[in-house]
């Protein structure tokens, strides 16, 4: 149901209601609303894990399912560069375009999904500052895998893109420091809750199914049956 424009000053790209399952949904100047004067905020969701616990699975999972959302990744962003394999500099770059894309989404108000591992909390605090700055909720969600499952995943991963001949950052890690690099990356982000108390934890078992994965990752944000405006759930 649009609103159009009666002169008022209030036109369909300024305000637009949508009746969806029982929601009344208003998008105003790209803000989403359930109610008159309830503004839905953006969320800037930070799915933080070590090397294979399955961050970008289930971040382009999440956003297939919720159509308000877009997925910002680096290592995409990297590769999309010239002689990333070779110039160290373009780690630095694709995190600046990480950044800039965020702030676009967010100001659209998109919820943005990165799934990216920090084991330092030096990028962390920066995109906390962007989602501040642009009146955005951060969630940061860590996922807890045991380090002997990551390692037999990422060494199986590594050896099907061998196969397919696919380059990728990760091939940075020798094959003689994944073991240590993977067990650092776990020990890191166990500890990482001490800094960031409000980190919302999800596990990552032995037989657990992607479907598993993704229902915790839902019940960490907060996605209920009632489903929010937008989404497809």
């Amino acid at each position: 149901m649009g609103v159009a424009d009666d002169g008022g000053g209030v036109g369909r790209e300024q305000l637009v209601a949508v009746v969806e399952s029982g929601w009344i949904c208003l998008l105003l100047d790209g803000r989403a609303s359930t109610a008159v004067g309830e503004w839905v905020i953006a969320r800037l969701i930070l799915v933080n894990g070590p090397p294979a616990s399955g961050k970008s699975t289930l971040a382009r999972r999440f956003v297939d399912d919720h159509d308000r959302s877009a997925l910002v990744e680096f290592d995409a962003m990297r590769m999309s560069l010239p002689n990333w394999e070779g110039d160290e500099a373009t780690r630095l770059v694709a995190r600046e375009l990480a950044g800039a894309a965020t702030a676009e989404h967010l100001t659209a108000g998109r919820d943005v999904v990165m799934p990216q591992y920090f084991g330092r909390l030096g990028f962390i605090v920066v995109l906390e500052g962007i989602a501040r700055e642009h009146e955005a909720n951060f969630v940061e969600v860590i996922l807890s895998i045991d380090p002997s499952l990551a390692i037999d995943r990422f060494r199986a991963r590594r050896r099907a893109m061998a196969e397919r001949g696919e380059r990728h950052p990760e091939r940075e890690i020798a094959d003689p420091d994944v073991e240590a690099f993977i067990v650092d990356a776990v020990d890191r982000l166990t500890r990482l809750p001490t800094a960031r108390p409000d980190s919302r934890i999800v596990p990552v078992e032995f037989g657990a199914s992607e479907d598993d994965v993704y229902r915790r990752l839902l019940t960490v944000l907060d996605e209920g049956a009632e489903a929010p405006c937008g989404s497809r759930q």
